[in-house]
């Protein structure tokens, strides 16, 4: 029933009510139909903003579509009048003057009554706070940072693809995957030496120096201090692959195939993943919806012959990726295929998207929710643009370009374990 014909059956019944009580009937009782079944409850937050204004929490399901106001304080409680199955959707709306984006939420039964979820909402803008750049206020596009043409993208999404030089082609359209991945904040300074041992060729100081002085201009551009230099004897070094526990390794292996790769450490589904058979709510043909976010805490830079240190852009291309940033042809960017937007050192939307996606993944942790940046992402796309929650996906990526770097099979395609992590059946919202 929809909320106006709700609005006016329940007036009715206080008059009638009112009436009886006046002429000493006995009043009369509210339509069951009107007494909420249950309600799906949560709270907004956001990074650097404490009070929220104009934001409407909508739930449809089904024929139903219902909504409440989200307090000041980011609470909501959007009541159900009608008995739920399968898949529903929360969306956060808010008004043109809220400094946030909207954000979308997959529902299933277990989060009605389920007590309160928390739904991370990317701002609208984000100003740069210090550094080359400082004082700049650049938009925030979750869509640009989830855009497909260059995968993985520079928020760290993907469809399954395989990659010769610089053309990538996906090798399976039905699952589009996520894997958000940063350092903690606390972390930093990373720990960085430059791997001799671990080298098949020597490295000379001057190598060395022009190594650091790319470090110096990506740390201006990002306003902060990325890596603090070490020697390989002060660090964990782990066994089988060569890497350091909670520090980065530049190394030289002059067998490899491109020019550049790194590797991190594999993802942890146990911290937060997300698995969803998409096929009666994605909108489009993919079926599988995979997401896992977990935190960064070794990583390794291999580099095919000595010279590539004095390459700023490659440089600092690689170490972008350590710190969990992807590809993209959105913006002018460091981490383009795209040469008329190829720049050597981040740009203003590099340093504020990598900040924001950082700062969602802290929160998202912080109140142990799954919905941060994917909230986002299908928010933006759902209530902004209008779009279905997942895009729909080519089958060839990577715009003709110089050829350049890419990521290694370890970052491009985590393998997330079938019998670990979350699915939606513990709850897409409220669910733990």
């Amino acid at each position: 029933m929809p909320d106006s014909q709700r609005i006016r059956t329940l007036s009715v019944l206080l008059a009638g009510a009112a009436l009886a009580a006046a002429c000493g009937d006995a009043p009369v009782a509210p339509d069951p139909a009107e007494i909420p079944v249950g309600t799906v409850s949560g709270k907004v937050v956001a990074p650097g903003i404490s009070a929220f204004g104009d934001i409407t929490a909508r739930v449809r399901w089904g024929t139903q579509d219902e909504t409440a106001p989200v307090a000041p304080d980011g609470t909501f409680a959007v009541p159900l009048y009608d008995e739920v199955e399968g898949f529903g959707t929360l969306t956060l709306e808010p008004g043109s003057e809220e400094p946030v984006h909207p954000g979308w939420i997959l529902l299933t039964p277990g989060d009605v009554n389920g007590g309160q979820g928390t739904v991370v909402l990317a701002p609208r803008t984000w100003t740069i706070d210090a550094g080359t750049y400082a004082g700049t206020e650049v938009p925030i596009d979750p869509e640009m940072a989830a855009d497909p043409r260059v995968l993985p993208s520079y928020w760290g999404f993907y469809f399954p693809y395989s990659q010769q030089g610089f053309l990538q082609t996906v090798t399976d359209n039905t699952r589009w995957m996520a894997d958000l991945r940063s350092w903690p904040q606390d972390r930093f300074p990373l720990r960085l030496a430059l791997d001799h041992p671990g080298s098949n060729t020597a490295l000379a100081p001057e190598d060395s120096a022009a190594f650091w002085a790319h470090v110096t201009v990506m740390e201006e551009a990002l306003g902060f201090d990325v890596f603090r230099p070490a020697r390989t004897e002060e660090l964990q070094i782990l066994g089988g692959t060569r890497r350091a526990a909670n520090a980065v390794l530049v190394q030289i292996d002059t067998n490899l195939p491109v020019r550049g790769t790194i590797r991190i450490n594999p993802t942890d589904p146990q911290t937060y993943a997300l698995r969803a058979d998409a096929r009666t709510w994605s909108g489009t043909g993919v079926q599988d919806f995979d997401l896992v976010s977990s935190d960064i805490w070794y990583g390794v830079v291999q580099f095919d012959a000595v010279e590539r240190l004095n390459d700023r852009q490659l440089v600092i291309h690689e170490l972008m990726h350590i710190l969990g940033a992807g590809h993209g042809c959105s913006w002018a960017s460091v981490q383009t295929y795209c040469a008329s937007l190829a720049t050597d050192v981040p740009t203003p939307a590099d340093v504020a998207h990598l900040r924001v996606l950082g700062e969602l993944r802290a929160l998202e942790l912080e109140h142990r929710t799954r919905w941060g940046v994917a909230a986002s992402v299908f928010g933006h796309r759902v209530v902004t643009l209008g779009l279905a929650p997942i895009p729909t996906p080519s089958l060839v990526y990577g715009p003709v370009s110089r050829p350049g770097d890419w990521l290694s099979p370890t970052i491009e395609q985590p393998r997330l374990p079938e019998s670990r992590g979350f699915t939606l059946e513990d709850g897409g919202f409220a669910g733990r």
